[in-house]
């Protein structure tokens, strides 16, 4: 007993210790939840050597690593101290900017009004943008086999708004190829058509269009594949909340295609498809393009 006696002081300063601790921890939780979101960053260019010392986000006194797909939130700064090195972000305020290191800090200002329940669809948006499309969607895409393949909108019947631009990509097949809209059957009439010498085309699903439908590419070799589609007025049921949470609307547009494609039964495939086609040249959009035309799908 003699011997354990001058651990207990020891003992009763490590409790009230802990019990600090574990009073703050809510308060340090609490904190970061009343972080205003504010953007995401969207690109990097970082020099190939050493990259973490080229350029951080300064957040409440500490350094941030940079992330592509990172939230930004109110009051950070966006620090960039290599010439060589910049940040791309999108926020409420600045919409896009690049930031180097000439502009560098740069302080995030602004306020997303749902920015929490839009993060997890933000992150699989950085998964898009590390990877660069190495040419503009409407050029690349498919890797050029001997056989006509049709991944796209092949999981369910799938639910268009008439007056839409679909996108569609394809594998295979020898070109020239000859898109169509048309009624079903043999011999259905055709409500719009396009050729394309590449593997991917837009097409427009007239605002008359209703019921179902048959949406079909043919190559030079007469070979076809076909997807099902049923035109209906209502548009895809996308919560406001996507549109309110992303800082610009091509990044909104992305977000939307995302949560389409992650819906049960597959049905809106085309349409977000269409979304995402919509939102020009931009880099996860293009790239979400190309990966729905090799057959991709984020994890449902």
């Amino acid at each position: 007993m003699t011997r354990a006696a001058p651990l207990l002081p020891a003992l009763r300063h490590a409790l009230a210790a802990l019990l600090v601790l574990v009073a703050v921890m809510p308060a340090m939780a609490r904190d970061a939840d009343m972080r205003t979101p504010a953007g995401y960053i969207v690109g990097m260019e970082l020099p190939a050597t050493d990259p973490g010392m080229a350029t951080h986000v300064q957040r409440e006194g500490q350094k941030m690593p940079v992330q592509i797909g990172g939230a930004l939130f109110d009051g950070d700064e966006v620090v960039v101290r290599d010439a060589g090195a910049a940040v791309t972000i999108e926020t409420v305020n600045d919409r896009q900017l690049r930031v180097d290191a000439t502009h560098s800090p740069h302080r995030v200002t602004g306020a997303l009004p749902s920015g929490g329940r839009f993060s997890a669809l933000a992150a699989m948006i950085g998964e898009l943008f590390e990877s660069k499309p190495a040419a503009r969607t409407v050029n690349l895409i498919g890797r050029n086999d001997e056989t006509l393949r049709l991944q796209m909108g092949r999981g369910a019947a799938q639910r268009v708004v008439p007056g839409t631009r679909l996108w569609l990509g394809w594998q295979g097949g020898a070109a020239p190829f000859t898109i169509e809209i048309r009624a079903p059957g043999e011999g259905g009439a055709v409500l719009s058509a396009t050729p394309a010498t590449g593997r991917s085309a837009a097409l427009t699903l007239p605002s008359t269009a209703s019921g179902p439908l048959v949406l079909e590419v043919r190559d030079s070799a007469d070979e076809a594949v076909q997807v099902g589609l049923l035109a209906q007025a209502d548009p895809p049921p996308v919560p406001a909340w996507i549109s309110e949470g992303a800082p610009t609307p091509a990044f909104g547009q992305v977000a939307s295609a995302l949560w389409l494609l992650e819906r049960k039964p597959a049905e809106w495939d085309l349409q977000a498809a269409a979304l995402a086609a919509d939102a020009g040249h931009y880099a996860a959009a293009e790239e979400l393009l190309r990966r729905l035309a090799e057959g991709w799908k984020p994890k449902r």
